[in-house]
């Protein structure tokens, strides 16, 4: 069984969160968000980057980083 990971889309932009050099930036392509590994570090970026509100995804991965 994969584990659980969370994904960010913003609202305003329809765009994803995704690591870039030790910042966050925003992806149109699903396959290039940023997984984070616990719920609360995801709601805790989204609300600082996110300014027109977010969705959260939830899913199980067998990815790994």
């Amino acid at each position: 069984m994969g584990a659980r990971v969370f994904i960010v889309q913003d609202r305003e932009t329809a765009c994803f969160l995704f690591p870039l050099h030790g910042a966050v930036a925003l992806t149109p392509w699903i396959n290039e968000a940023g997984r984070f590994d616990s719920e609360e570090e995801a709601l805790e970026t989204a609300s600082v980057l996110c300014c027109e509100g977010y969705v959260l995804f939830a899913f199980y991965s067998t990815w790994t980083h």
